[in-house]
């Protein structure tokens, strides 16, 4: 059997949240996968939930705003470890990653 993972997932446009079990993708080329600690939602979550942006597919698992740890990478990575604790905010281009110190800073890096 995979490895599994739970997540909240959107059914379809409308629907309530539901908690399922989905296998853990691994990652492609240039990418790496973070092992979500937290995650924050914010006002395009509950656009998804409600089915107001266009051309979405469902189910949908609303969050793009997590902090974690880097548990996986793809193929063609670089400077980006293991065990490397980040947060991301948004888009696949830009990072952010949390300092040793708490801070958070935006990467310089494009993955």
């Amino acid at each position: 059997m995979s490895a599994t993972m739970k997540v909240a997932q959107v059914p379809s446009p409308g629907a309530d949240i539901q908690i399922v079990e989905r296998g853990i993708p691994e990652p492609g080329p240039g990418h790496v996968r973070i092992k979500v600690q937290a995650c924050g939602v914010c006002h395009s979550d509950v656009l998804t939930k409600d089915g107001s942006w266009p051309g979405i597919q469902y189910p949908r698992v609303p969050g793009h705003e997590v902090a974690g740890v880097i548990d996986g990478a793809g193929a063609g990575v670089s400077g980006w470890k293991k065990g490397r604790a980040l947060a991301w905010a948004g888009t696949a281009a830009r990072i952010i990653r949390a300092s040793r110190a708490g801070a958070e800073i935006f990467a310089t890096a494009r993955i």
